[in-house]
């Protein structure tokens, strides 16, 4: 059940690497037909992954389909650093279901799936490479190869072994391997409504906008006298500890009015210069009543 592992079953059998008896492998419509305790099912999603078979098993939105009281369910596999949230939600949702579970914490259980030293060894024995470059795991592991090749493997040198980074320039020529260069990394973010990949900076602001809230000042300049046309207006969203009814708005419009009162009338030639004051003294204003950082946007109209 799920895709990957159809296709993996397939090619394994098509290997020969999987050796499963005749009319022992059905699909899935079959088995419905059978006792609980006649099938066992090959399912994706070891690792919580959210869209995978298992979790949907468990969260009873798999095509009629769901984990029962009863039914056992074996993790054949190490938690990889990361996604320890995601199984332990799996799990809880598995035992709320009336599942019982076997993890490889407690039976032996889980084969790994990676290169053991004598596999290591073999191939590149077999292979010779000029240069070897470790590419799986963390940098620890990567030294850990480098170190077994080096030191158990004839005729290979630091020289030769060259470890490298994510953002790493591999540079291999007549003369050697070596790193030539380091580009920052940074995520990517791609837009769910259709628009493509989004700037960091944008995520940044949208983080900002969610933790902090907004705040709306609009301000109306008198064009001849520099002074307030009218009350400034203050709108909040989403900003905590902000209730209309404690008179905390109305100082705050108080405190945008006394910074407009305060500027003297050339501080009005670069609007710009306006907006940012406002803002900053607005800013510090909740900063000191309320402790929160929201995202303040200020605008000045002159009439």
């Amino acid at each position: 059940m799920g895709r990957s592992m159809q296709k993996n079953v397939e090619i394994a059998s098509d290997l020969g690497l999987l050796k499963i008896p005749h009319n022992t492998l059905i699909e899935v419509s079959e088995s419905r037909s059978l006792c609980d305790d006649e099938i066992t099912y090959l399912v994706t999603g070891s690792q919580g992954e959210s869209r995978a078979a298992l979790a949907n098993l468990a969260n009873g939105t798999y095509k009629g389909m769901e984990i029962e009281k009863g039914d056992t369910v074996v993790l054949s596999a190490r938690i990889i650093p990361g996604n320890d949230k995601a199984i332990s939600r799996l799990i809880g949702h598995i035992y709320k279901r009336g599942g019982n579970i076997i993890e490889e914490k407690r039976r032996l259980i889980h084969v790994s799936g990676h290169a053991s030293q004598e596999d290591i060894r073999i191939m590149t024995e077999t292979v010779r490479p000029k240069f070897v470059v470790p590419i799986h795991g963390e940098y620890r592991m990567l030294f850990r190869h480098k170190e077994f090749i080096k030191n158990h493997i004839e005729g290979y040198s630091d020289e030769d072994i060259i470890l490298i980074e994510n953002g790493d320039h591999l540079e291999i020529d007549e003369f050697g391997a070596r790193i030539a260069a380091h580009s920052n990394l940074e995520r990517t973010f791609i837009d769910e409504e259709g628009s493509g990949e989004i700037e960091y900076e944008i995520i940044r602001e949208r983080k900002k906008l969610a933790y902090g809230g907004m705040i709306s000042l609009v301000v109306a300049i008198d064009k001849e006298t520099k002074k307030l046309r009218s009350e400034p207006q203050i709108t909040v969203q989403g900003v905590a500890g902000i209730d209309p009814l404690n008179g905390l708005l109305q100082n705050a419009r108080q405190t945008i009015a006394d910074a407009v009162a305060e500027m003297k009338r050339e501080d009005f030639h670069d609007k710009n210069l306006v907006k940012e004051n406002l803002r900053v003294q607005l800013k510090r204003f909740f900063q000191q009543e309320t402790g929160s950082k929201p995202v303040i946007v200020s605008t000045v109209v002159e009439v």
